[in-house]
């Protein structure tokens, strides 16, 4: 039985895919996989590379070359490899990403078939950036207000719980196959698809977490959503936290406020970010801005506990910080 299939979604990793493809086939299991690439228009010979990959292995690769670019017509990316997977869990990686444990697949496909009711399995990462491998960088927790959801040893989450826990490496990710390919429209509506996919696949069930180190997550690339993200557009930022929180109350109600009280702090999280963006710092004065300093632990309650109540010193010791920095 084809066991998995992988998902690998790249467009101009030319410098990456090779690395990812190679860690693909470098799995060592009791099962077959298949490697399920789209590529989506690449200009930098990206297709290239997947082609001759694909002459090698015609039968573990399958891609799909795309002419134009469907990312930029809106299109649910990850659907292009779902609707076609064959094997009975899907993981996810895109081209700018890898694994460094060969057994990644077969650990977390062991833990699903000896737990059906879990619906979603993901581990931690080391972050790359700029070619440089940081061994003491991990993706979880990515955020201050992450660590109090964080483990260092395996546990389990439910969908409420992994919004808090912030972000997870989508390189981790394996889900039962059908699940997506069958997901409501609204999945696609969000900044971030990749945490829209992981809380609806893991309210389907739960998630289970493994610490195990099995991937690496290359921060800063070129053309990424935390690379655009962090260009510092006002405007742009804005309607990105708009989106998360049209997201949230949208599957707050899909789920039938199951997650109702991880998902309305994670919601005034967002809501603290969009009134710092607009300069509405009265606003953040409000008692419903205190449950935010839930979020943090010890000394790093400090700058979150002026941003709601000081908020002209943060922004202040922002632009100074900015004016040294250039």
């Amino acid at each position: 039985m084809l066991m998995v299939s992988i998902n690998c979604i790249t467009y101009n990793h030319a410098a990456y895919i090779g690395q990812a493809i190679e860690s693909f086939l470098n799995q060592r299991t009791d099962f077959d996989f298949e490697i399920l690439i789209h590529d989506d228009a690449s200009t930098d010979g990206t297709a290239e590379i997947i082609r001759s990959y694909e002459a090698k292995h015609p039968d573990k690769i399958k891609a799909i070359y795309q002419t134009e670019n469907q990312y930029s017509k809106g299109v649910f990316m990850n659907r292009f490899n779902e609707e076609r997977a064959q094997g009975k869990y899907v993981a996810i990686c895109d081209g700018d990403d890898y694994w460094i444990d060969p057994l990644k697949l077969q650990k977390q496909v062991d833990y699903m078939e000896a737990h059906p009711a879990c619906t979603l399995c993901f581990h931690d990462a080391y972050v790359e950036t700029n070619g440089v491998f940081h061994h003491n960088w991990r993706v979880i927790p990515w955020m201050p207000e992450n660590r109090k959801l964080a483990s260092k040893t395996a546990r389990t989450y439910d969908a409420g719980e992994l919004q808090l826990l912030g972000f997870i490496p989508s390189m981790s990710m394996l889900y039962p196959n059908g699940l997506v390919a069958s997901a409501p429209e609204w999945l696609k509506d969000t900044p971030a698809s990749d945490g829209s996919t992981r809380l609806y696949v893991a309210s389907k069930g739960y998630a289970y977490y493994m610490p195990d180190v099995m991937g690496v997550y290359r921060y800063g690339v070129e053309g990424s959503a935390t690379t655009i993200w962090n260009e510092g557009n006002r405007q742009r930022d804005i309607q990105r936290h708009e989106q998360f929180i049209h997201f949230i109350d949208v599957f707050d109600e899909y789920t039938q406020g199951k997650y109702h009280k991880d998902l309305e702090l994670s919601r005034i999280s967002f809501e603290v970010g969009l009134h710092r963006l607009k300069g509405e710092y009265d606003v953040l004065r409000s008692s419903r801005y205190s449950r935010y300093l839930d979020r943090f632990v010890g000394i790093e309650r400090i700058r979150p506990y002026l941003m709601l109540h000081q908020p002209h010193v943060v922004e202040w010791l922002i632009r100074l910080r900015d004016r040294r920095l250039a």
